[in-house]
């Protein structure tokens, strides 16, 4: 395998043998220049969890060699590319919000996914189905509901962010530009603050604008735009992958899919889902070496673009037994899907809100659900799938 040829094959085939190669092999891969990928879920961890070591490289790099390694334009600003005191700054002002808007929404969740599931139901009583559009739309109407953004802009955010979010990530195609559609989005956003001036609602959006109206410099105008921009890029790309992934096991596993049954066994289904094919195989952003720093015997310079390949990791031999085996309930650490340290991922018990009603409802509503042709598996940073065609067995 030459210095690329690892990147080039996750990106455009199964990205497991690959995975296991560099484990054994390179598990910290030098690749491009100075950009690293680590593969043991222990180096993984590690530069997810030691911050002051280990930058986002969003901001004012502290040194001159990281000057050259700022995040791509289009992901610059957003919070999960930030270092303290922005990115304390942004976390602070919209984790509580989140949380507490978050409370009590389950019930117009349940709403939500019954009525995604009526033409679902009516297209399975005459055949085939397939069920990516539903997996796509419940994250998608689920975050603009949160934020308040108009149902009728569904299609116009869903393009949005599928143009920017390939941009992320140190596979072939994500130097692509999406500044033109972050653009849009953020221009988009700005307009969404004017009306929440004008006439707040109950929705996050509102509060935040509240929050900055109160306190601007505890919640600087571009930064209240900017974690409104990570939310909707972050909010339901990765989840309705996972959600694809969770139906495609559910087939293959019937067995397993009694974990659905109950909320403690269900969150166990999801969380193991996760692991063994995490929705994003990368960090949104790599991790700045603030000095020089020993990774597996490996010296990295201080300003190296350092990347954890999160799907590597979920199924390290040294950590997990049988990781590439999907066995809902396994004992072992926490996955990495979510990522670690400060910039662990914010609507983590969204995602698994989310993926856990949709997939109980599928059991409960369509137990005779069976695979009719194969699923399209979707390669890259983004895992899921492009199709997942089902019928019932009894109509």
């Amino acid at each position: 395998m030459g210095s690329t040829d690892a990147l080039a094959d996750v990106h455009v085939g199964d990205p497991y043998p690959v995975y296991e190669w560099l484990r054994e092999t390179a598990p910290v891969y030098r690749c491009r220049g100075d950009t690293y990928l680590l593969t043991r879920y222990p180096d993984c961890r590690r530069v997810l969890t030691e911050r002051e070591l280990f930058l986002a490289p969003g901001g004012h790099p502290p040194s001159g060699r990281t000057a050259g390694h700022a995040s791509p334009p289009v992901l610059s600003r957003v919070m999960s590319s930030q270092n303290p005191p922005r990115h304390t700054r942004m976390r602070t002002a919209v984790a509580r919000r989140f949380a507490e808007h978050l409370r009590g929404q389950q019930p117009w969740l349940s709403r939500l996914c019954d009525q995604l599931f009526e033409p679902v139901v009516e297209t399975l009583s005459h055949g085939v189905a397939d069920m990516t559009p539903l997996a796509e739309a419940f994250p998608r109407d689920t975050i603009m509901h949160v934020l308040g953004l108009p149902r009728t802009d569904r299609e116009l955010v869903s393009a949005l962010v599928a143009d920017i979010f390939p941009t992320s990530g140190p596979l072939p195609g994500s130097e692509r530009d999406g500044g033109a559609a972050m653009r849009r989005l953020t221009d988009y956003l700005h307009r969404e603050v004017a009306r929440r001036r004008c006439a707040p609602g109950d929705d996050l959006t509102s509060e935040l604008v509240r929050a900055h109206t109160a306190r601007p410099e505890a919640l600087p105008h571009d930064e209240l735009v900017s974690i409104l921009t990570g939310l909707t890029v972050a909010g339901f790309p990765q989840i309705a992958a996972g959600i694809e992934t969770g139906i495609v096991l559910m087939n293959r596993h019937p067995e397993r899919s009694a974990f659905l049954d109950d909320p403690v066994s269900a969150r166990m289904f999801v969380d193991e889902l996760l692991r063994y094919d995490a929705p994003v195989q990368f960090t949104p952003a790599p991790r700045i070496p603030a000095r020089t720093v020993v990774i597996g015997g490996v010296t990295i310079p201080a300003g190296a673009r350092v990347w954890p390949v999160l799907g590597a990791a979920n199924r390290d031999p040294a950590v997990y037994f049988r990781p590439d085996e999907f066995l809902p309930g396994r004992r072992g650490p926490r996955h990495l899907s979510f990522g670690g340290g400060a910039h662990y991922c914010l609507g983590a018990e969204l995602v698994h809100l989310e993926i856990a009603m949709l997939l109980g409802r599928l059991r409960q509503r369509l137990p005779d659900l069976v695979q009719a042709q194969p699923p399209a598996q979707r390669y890259g940073r983004l895992r899921g799938f492009t199709s997942v065609p089902v019928m019932r067995t009894e109509r």
